[in-house]
């Protein structure tokens, strides 16, 4: 960003852009996701490369840079300093934004800076945004530039990274890699997957959030090419496995009436064949779950039906019994009642504090079955083997699931979203390994794998897998000439201009307001 935007944000006078006139192909708009510690360098690299392919230019942002320039952060500071000054400076600005999408508004203004005018843009531009940190960041730019805008969303094990991070750190310090060093790195993970506050950084819920995830350990290339190709309408490229039963695993998951979320799961044999599916649902007496037209003489008794979460209920009983003990032992003296510490402590003031707090975590009081083991019943039930088949789940399995998994004799887990509130990993090390720990050999064969999804995901599934044309009229193959293709349902110009105006004017208000909130927590120790 340089002083333009500076003046046009100070000044209000950015404009509402009307229809792109003489536009080439649609502009297309993509944001990347990585987590602390990820090189998104070479991603940037292939996209470029890529996008080259189907002659398209590259608007590299660099979020980072922005935030940096319109809050002034100093540059005189080492690697651990200069990253943990930049999440205070991105927080601030989304504190003190009305959704927490500041940092999403001032990259949409840099967007229409560098797009200009409708006499100077001539399309088949992709802006490659560099990179994004929390959810609300995604929601604004789908919401404005829709089908034109991608997530693409990075991954690396959290013990790369930290070794990543670690080096780094100690390189700008002259120093010898150490445990010092691994303490820091670790600190800025946690921070990055999750801050204090709705509207501070927040990777671990932005990830999952993706059009495409990228596996950094693979080839690149391969993967890139695959994503572009595809977008661009490629007529001849089809799921692969693991795309089309996750695509399963989230249609099942859409059954589901949970108060929380909604989850889903697939089971796949040796052969590939889907064995069986299950949501997180109440269960049905005779078996299988409550859904929606069930004809049965038990009414429905979902939990929506109740009016209420058996678990948080549990959780909040859970507390006012402990801090009761601990009043009757003499060690809390307050005059507040009970119930009003816990509500407090759960909605109140105090709500960031526990959020992370092993009790608010608790799993156990809930009245809906795991996807994964609806799945894993509805085989029993049936009489199919899940022994050496493959699980697919939209979310990374709990502690509960995972034994039963393990005992189920499945083989391999493939999962989407983290899932913070399991101890599947503390519980069950010798049992499971992750696929980034270690090559996959004979050693570990009697091991479950878990690993993570790669490739296109469920949410843009149908739209890159319709059919497209494959033949002409004399039924001779389709010729696709990359030069030529065009965007699968993009719009030529902006989708919602009023909106993409609206959320760059809004800047300059938030900016004002986010350098006081970065000079108060400036002088906070890093």
């Amino acid at each position: 960003m340089n002083n333009k935007i500076k003046d046009a944000i100070k000044q209000g006078n950015l404009e509402v852009d009307g229809p792109v006139q003489g536009t080439l192909r649609p502009d297309l708009y993509i944001g990347l996701v990585g987590a602390a510690g990820t090189d998104l360098k070479g991603v940037r690299g292939e996209l470029r490369a890529q996008l080259a392919v189907v002659g398209y230019q590259i608007e590299h942002i660099k979020v980072s840079d922005l935030i940096k320039e319109v809050l002034d952060v100093g540059s005189d500071q080492d690697e651990f300093s200069r990253i943990k000054t930049l999440m205070k400076a991105g927080d601030a600005i989304r504190a003190c934004s009305e959704n927490g999408d500041g940092v999403a508004a001032l990259i949409i203004a840099e967007i229409r800076r560098r797009r200009g005018d409708d006499k100077t843009h001539k399309g088949s531009t992709a802006y490659i945004i560099d990179s994004l940190k929390n959810p609300s960041e995604i929601d604004l730019l789908d919401k404005i530039y829709s089908r034109n805008y991608y997530t693409l969303s990075v991954y690396l094990s959290r013990e790369e990274r930290q070794q990543n991070l670690a080096i780094k750190i100690a390189k700008d310090r002259h120093q010898p890699p150490g445990p010092l060093h691994s303490h820091l790195a670790l600190e800025l993970i946690n921070d990055d997957e999750k801050g204090i506050g709705d509207h501070a950084q927040n990777v671990r819920d932005a990830f999952p959030k993706a059009d495409f995830f990228v596996n950094s350990r693979s080839s690149l290339g391969g993967q890139v090419k695959r994503f572009v190709e595809l977008v661009f309408g490629e007529p001849f490229t089809t799921p692969n496995l693991d795309e089309y039963n996750m695509f399963q695993a989230r249609a099942a998951g859409y059954r589901s009436d949970d108060l929380s979320r909604q989850v889903g799961a697939v089971i796949i044999d040796v052969h590939g064949v889907i064995v069986s599916a299950g949501c997180n649902e109440v269960p049905f007496p005779g078996g299988g779950f409550f859904y929606e037209g069930r004809q049965s003489s038990v009414p429905d008794n979902r939990d929506y039906i109740k009016q209420i979460d058996p678990n948080y209920i549990e959780i909040q009983k859970s507390l006012i019994e402990l801090i009761g003990v601990l009043r009757s032992a003499g060690y809390i003296d307050d005059f507040e009642e009970d119930s009003e510490i816990v509500d407090a402590l759960l909605q109140g003031h105090h709500k960031s504090l526990m959020s992370n707090a092993r009790i608010r975590n608790l799993i156990e009081f809930g009245r809906i079955v795991h996807a994964e083991m609806h799945a894993i019943c509805e085989a029993a039930a049936a009489g199919r083997s899940v022994r050496d088949g493959v699980l697919y789940c939209t979310t990374f399995p709990c502690h509960v699931c995972a034994r039963h998994i393990i005992a189920a004799g499945i083989k391999e887990v493939v999962y989407i979203e983290p899932y913070p509130k399991s101890l599947t990993a503390q519980l069950y090390s010798d049992e499971i390994i992750f696929a980034h720990e270690a090559e996959v050999s004979t050693v570990h064969s009697d091991k479950v794998i878990f690993r993570p999804f790669h490739g296109i995901a469920p949410t843009l599934f149908q739209r890159v897998f319709n059919y497209r044309p494959r033949k002409d009229r004399y039924g001779t193959i389709a010729s696709w000439v990359p030069t030529e293709a065009k965007p699968r349902g993009a719009a030529l110009s902006v989708e919602r201009p009023i909106f993409e105006a609206a959320a760059a004017n809004s800047v300059a208000g938030v900016l004002e307001k986010a350098k006081v909130v970065f000079k108060d927590t400036e002088g906070d120790s890093l």
